[in-house]
């Protein structure tokens, strides 16, 4: 289960209902008595919460919204050591494993500070969706420059072995030319390249640190840090995509691009989910879609899902921000 951490943007996101709207939509004298009523009743509750750093929670898909009593202009360390420790308390109560702070949290404040105490948590990242939309994120650089996957070969480096990467290169392979697989755990890999053989699929294991990359345009990093890539000769004007490297690849003589984040466009339907709970403003989609998908199993099911929720890339960000279109085309052109 994910976690949504948020301040608060309006008032009523800390009421527990919506009877406050129900009675504002009826034009009647017992109406207009109860809407006051609840009103300042709602508005005592508002008080209580602020004073007593008590956190409202919203359920959401398959995710949890913990909205902190106050908003940007009433947020101090004091108020924030507060939340973050009746966040603490309360997180076993949900089974969260994943947490998602806001922009306003994380806006002139040191999150981290706040959450050293957060143990056995993981914190979701712009770059979570990347192991899922792989093959559309190559679609987009390659509608940019006029051509299409099954065209290219594609370049994965990966070490560990999973269920999902393997789902991923089953899945990729039916899109590229062909698959190579660089790694160092050879003899593994080798028992998913000879069943993707048996349905006619070419595909390669390798880990040739001067020959395997230095004809690859299109790769995939899927988990070497930057100290193992920068053994291999990579061709110098590869895009490579990065699944969980932070850290630039800046080889000398390296002139290719370095896909780090994506940003999305989903359904009208999700994204009015989204900004009912005012949560478009604090978050990218790329982070609050993974709400939607959380508790799906298997890439297949995953995949029909996002297909479904009119998933498409809008944007890539590499090293020095947002990539522009210009600078894939200048890739072909040198």
């Amino acid at each position: 289960m994910i976690g949504y951490v948020k301040l608060k943007t309006e008032n009523k996101e800390l009421y527990e209902n919506n009877f406050l709207e129900k009675f504002k939509n009826k034009n009647t004298k017992f109406s207009k008595l109860m809407y006051n009523i609840c009103y300042f009743f709602y508005k005592f509750i508002v008080f209580i919460k602020y004073i007593g750093n008590i956190i409202t929670v919203k359920q959401l898909y398959y995710s949890y919204i913990f909205i902190f009593p106050f908003n940007n202009k009433n947020k101090n360390k004091y108020k924030l050591k507060k939340c973050m420790k009746n966040l603490q308390k309360i997180i076993p109560k949900y089974k969260l494993n994943t947490l998602a702070f806001s922009n306003e949290l994380k806006e002139k404040t040191n999150i981290e500070e706040y959450a050293e105490h957060l143990t056995k948590i993981h914190f979701l990242e712009e770059n979570s969706l990347m192991p899922y939309l792989i093959q559309e994120i190559l679609s987009y650089i390659l509608q940019i420059q006029k051509t299409r996957t099954e065209f290219e070969d594609l370049y994965i480096c990966i070490k560990n072995i999973s269920t999902f990467y393997t789902e991923n290169i089953y899945y990729l392979s039916n899109y590229f030319k062909t698959i190579n697989i660089i790694t160092p755990n050879i003899k593994n890999f080798q028992k998913i390249a000879n069943k993707l053989e048996e349905n006619g699929i070419l595909i390669t294991v390798a880990n040739n640190k001067e020959k395997s990359l230095k004809k690859a345009k299109l790769i995939v990093n899927v988990d070497f840090n930057k100290e193992e890539l920068s053994k291999y000769i990579i061709y110098r004007r590869a895009i490579i995509i990065s699944i969980k490297e932070k850290e630039a690849y800046n080889n000398i003589g390296f002139d290719g691009l370095q896909i780090k984040k994506i940003e999305i466009n989903v359904a009208n339907e999700i994204k009015e989910n989204f900004k009912k709970y005012n949560l478009l403003k604090n978050y990218p989609l790329s982070v609050l879609y993974n709400s939607v998908i959380s508790e799906i199993k298997g890439l297949e099911n995953t995949k029909l899902k996002m297909k479904k929720d009119k998933i498409e890339i809008t944007m890539l960000y590499g090293n020095n921000g947002e990539i522009n279109q210009n600078e894939y085309i200048k890739l072909l052109s040198y």
